[in-house]
């Protein structure tokens, strides 16, 4: 099994779809924020991170049998694969029950957690389609877990971004009609619908055994170890959910939805960088469970170290291009009254890095099942992200959402899970880690502040001006990353995977032409 094929062809595959998504989605928000008023807009936002709430209802199954599939996957384990899937499917089925109840006894309530002047029409029913659009995706969805486990995530990627946009040109079209938001959110759901059903008519073609009856079970013991990741990942997913869905909730309720429409203009872009780029870790997931199932430990050490040195690459270079750019597009893009001070954009750009360059440190501790040790960390970084988010917001208003999500991660978030993950599961010294974490922050900050200063040259306001920074932003911290690490054994190594795997795809390519 040719673990650089395969996540490489996942990697193109999400990329590719990815970016043409971006493309699409933006497209979907100008329109949006053209055709209706930033109520709406601010709506979108708090029902989302509502919803991501709601999502705490996974309680971690999805991991927890991801990784109990690794084994089997690699073993050919056929009964056992089917016995853990049945499994899932009876999990998944009831989550989806769970969030359409729980929306159900939310949405009477749902009008307190938005601040604004205006009348709302239709906002119940608004929420509920947000609910039903979550939910559908636990009834289906299932299926194509097996396909990442199996290193076939481009299948997923390629269903998901073709269906997305599709799904933005009619949403696109019937906005631009109707002007009717309610109408736009229905093309949604169907289109969430239709992709889960074709990714599961994927996986029953690529694994026939999916299709028959299934008779197999989990042994007594086997569920019990399932149960036991659950509990612990229990408390991971719910110190995630809140971290990273409560910042919009709070501004609408503390500073007005107005306000949380601005900050979701800039969320969009950031969240849809940060999804660009968790396409390799989404690419590479199941070749790391396969390392990880059948690979000494040192190979899995050095292989976390190349991880870790292309993630800083990623989010570093990300990292400097969103602080230069962030603000000049919002002018040009949604107008210059929904730009945010230079301030918070320091701030939303930061949890950015932070919470990208934990990514390498996740996706080994769900690969490894290293699930127990540190369940605890998540729960303790979300009870400071809302303490001091609910304080600095209502001292420095809107700024402080983003301070609190700040302070939870360095306090928590940031040193722990290494700590946790080289004591439990490299079982090494976690200093080296911490060593180049601080080499590749500083990295990134020079390269920012250099970045920043070279850009300064061009004016903001004009198309032409921004191009003329975005040359910049797409050389000047390239060229610093290359000078401070251009000759380490990690960028060496990198380099030589990469072109390695490239030029094996272009000879079969040349001699089958």
């Amino acid at each position: 099994m040719n673990r650089s094929r395969n996540s490489l062809r996942n990697i193109i595959v999400g990329m590719g779809g990815q970016l043409l998504n971006i493309i699409m989605s933006f497209a979907y928000r100008t329109v949006f924020i053209h055709s209706l008023s930033d109520e709406y807009l601010g709506i979108n936002g708090v029902f989302t991170n509502i919803l991501m709430v709601f999502s705490l209802a996974d309680l971690g199954v999805g991991t927890a049998i991801i990784y109990a599939l690794y084994k089997p996957i690699a073993e050919n384990d056929v009964k056992q694969i089917k016995a853990l899937m049945k499994m899932y499917a009876k999990a998944y089925i009831t989550i989806g029950f769970v969030i359409l109840g729980m929306g159900l006894v939310c949405m009477p309530f749902i009008q307190h957690l938005i601040t604004t002047d205006k009348d709302i029409p239709h906002l119940k029913l608004i929420f509920m389609i947000f609910v039903i659009n979550t939910a559908s995706t636990y009834f289906f969805a299932y299926k194509g877990t097996l396909l990442t486990a199996s290193q076939q995530h481009y299948l997923v990627s390629g269903v998901v971004y073709g269906t997305s946009v599709i799904c933005y040109l009619i949403q696109i079209v019937v906005m631009l009609l109707t002007h009717n938001y309610i109408l736009t959110l229905s093309i949604q759901v169907g289109t969430n619908i239709l992709q889960n059903i074709i990714t599961a008519a994927i996986a029953d073609r690529k694994f026939p055994y999916l299709k028959g009856k299934n008779e197999e079970k989990l042994s007594d013991r086997e569920k019990k170890g399932i149960f036991k990741n659950m509990s612990s990942l229990m408390f991971y997913r719910t110190g995630q959910v809140i971290i990273n869905g409560t910042d919009s909730i709070i501004i609408s309720k503390f500073q007005g939805v107005v306000e949380a429409g601005f900050y979701s203009n800039y969320s969009l872009i950031t969240t849809t960088i940060k999804n660009l780029l968790l396409q390799v870790f989404h690419a590479i997931t199941g070749s790391i469970g396969n390392l990880a199932a059948v690979e000494s430990d040192a190979k899995k050490y050095r292989t976390y170290n190349l991880i870790y040195f292309g993630n800083f690459w990623m989010f570093g270079f990300c990292s400097v291009c969103l602080f230069v750019l962030l603000n000049p597009f919002v002018t040009i893009w949604a107008g210059k009254d929904r730009v945010l001070t230079l301030a918070q954009v320091f701030f939303i750009v930061l949890n950015f890095y932070l919470v990208g360059m934990r990514n390498v440190n996740l996706t080994f501790r769900d690969t490894m099942g290293i699930f127990k040790e540190g369940r605890f960390i998540p729960i303790i970084s979300a009870a400071v992200n809302i303490i001091v988010s609910i304080v600095t917001t209502k001292i420095f208003g809107l700024i402080g959402a983003f301070i609190g999500t700040t302070v939870s991660m360095l306090t928590t978030l940031v040193w722990m899970e290494p700590v946790i993950l080289f004591k439990y599961g490299f079982k090494r010294n976690v200093m080296d880690y911490f060593v180049k974490y601080v080499m590749y922050f500083g990295a990134t900050v020079l390269a920012t502040v250099i970045t920043y200063f070279i850009a300064s040259i061009f004016p903001e306001g004009r198309i032409l001006y921004f191009l003329g920074k975005l040359i910049v932003c797409a050389i000047v911290p390239n060229v610093v990353f290359f000078a401070l690490f251009g000759r380490t054994v990690e960028f060496k190594d990198l380099f030589s995977r990469v072109k390695n795997t490239l030029g094996r795809r272009f000879l079969k390519k040349k001699e089958a032409a």
